[in-house]
């Protein structure tokens, strides 16, 4: 399965820069699911210079978590979802194409 996975730098509150990778997941009823990537320490991850990019991935080195939490602005339940991976390979090369209707 080919997944576009986007970066993004970030610091935490102690001053500390890390990484933030985020990508979308369709379900096989149409719906998407946006969540963060973690990476395992054994296979790597991608440079985030060089996301947004294509990664392919097996369903064998891949697992998706859920751990539920209270959003700070409403008070509610939500739940965050963290697809893990542990072996990727590069994909297709990643083309932009959310201005196509507009240009």
């Amino acid at each position: 399965m080919e997944i576009t996975i986007f970066a993004k730098k970030r610091t935490n509150k102690e001053g500390k820069a890390f990484t933030n990778y985020v990508t979308t997941l369709t379900r096989k009823d149409g719906t998407t699911q946006s969540m963060g990537v973690k990476f395992r320490e054994e296979c790597g991850a991608p440079k985030a210079e060089n996301c947004p990019m294509n990664i392919i991935v097996t369903k064998e080195d891949i697992n998706i978590a859920t751990r539920q939490y209270m959003r700070e602005d409403t008070g509610e339940m939500a739940t965050a979802y963290t697809l893990w991976v542990k072996n990727w390979s590069k994909g297709a090369e990643y083309i932009d194409h959310s201005t196509d209707e507009y240009f």
